[in-house]
Formats: structure tokens, C-alpha cells, sequence
């Protein structure tokens, strides 16, 4: 994992967090640490998927910049356990999509996150789905030299 529960509660208040995480009634006031783990490992998953074929996964250092991209997905999917798309805060949808976009950058070999096995992961990169297209000379006839 590259973030973990310190990583969320530093990002937000203990009451949004409260309010974003617990489904019970009674204990409104009270973190529901098991919703906030299923962001975390959504979030997590989330980015191993951009970087897989581009570095050795599980990282075993993960960066600062990863650390942020995380936090941001988790805490957007925890908003999204609660608000409708379309009345989401500003800063937190902002911020959702740059690290997305971001984490593209990585996968695409633009931003590299700079841990150690970057140089042996690109020399093993996993071959992309999709067509190849090869460039050959013409067809030599070859028929006259067999007679």
C-alpha cells in the first residue's frame, strides 16, 4: 500500500472523515476504519493499474507525489459514497483528475516517479495489445534459381 490511515485522517477532519466513512446512526461520530481501507485499496490498485509494464510491482518505495495522487483518489471515493457527481467540491474533483492524469504521464513514460527499479522494469516493459505494423523489402523471386 502506498498510503495508509494517517495518510486520509491528515487530509481531512476526523468529522468529515466520520461523516464520509460510518453508515450507522448511532455511532455517527465514530471513523468506520473498514470504508476508509476499502479506499485506501481501491486507491492503491488504482494506481498499480497505471503503472504496471512501466515498474516492478509492489514498489517498494513509494514517492511523495504517489503518496498525494493516492490520498486525493481515496478521498474522492469516499466523497462519492456520499455526494451526487454533480455537486462534488471543486478542489476535490480538480484534484482527483490531475492525479489521474498524472498517473497517465507515468504509464505513458512522461513523468517518472523516480524509485529504485525503474531502470530494470523499463528493460522488461510488457509488450501493449494492439496491432503491429512491419516494414519488409519487396518480395523477391527466388523461382529462376531453383531450375
Amino acid at each position: 500500500m502506498y498510503i495508509g490511515r494517517d495518510d486520509i485522517s491528515d487530509s481531512m477532519s476526523k468529522t468529515e472523515l466520520a461523516q464520509l466513512s460510518n453508515d450507522n446512526p448511532i455511532s455517527g461520530d465514530d471513523v468506520d476504519w473498514e470504508i476508509v481501507d476499502r479506499a485506501i485499496v481501491y486507491a492503491c490498485e488504482l494506481a498499480d493499474g497505471f503503472l504496471q509494464g512501466r515498474y516492478t510491482l509492489p514498489l517498494v518505495d513509494s514517492t511523495s507525489m504517489l503518496r498525494m495522487w493516492c490520498t486525493d483518489i481515496a478521498r474522492h471515493w469516499l466523497h462519492r459514497r456520499r455526494i451526487n457527481t454533480a455537486n462534488f467540491p471543486k478542489p476535490l474533483e480538480i484534484a482527483y483528475q490531475d492525479a489521474l492524469k498524472q498517473l497517465a504521464l507515468v504509464r505513458d513514460g512522461k513523468l517518472h516517479l523516480g524509485v529504485r527499479g525503474d531502470e530494470a522494469a523499463t528493460d522488461s516493459l510488457q509488450p501493449e495489445i494492439g496491432s503491429y505494423h512491419v516494414r519488409a523489402p519487396k518480395k523477391q523471386d527466388w523461382s529462376s534459381y531453383y531450375e
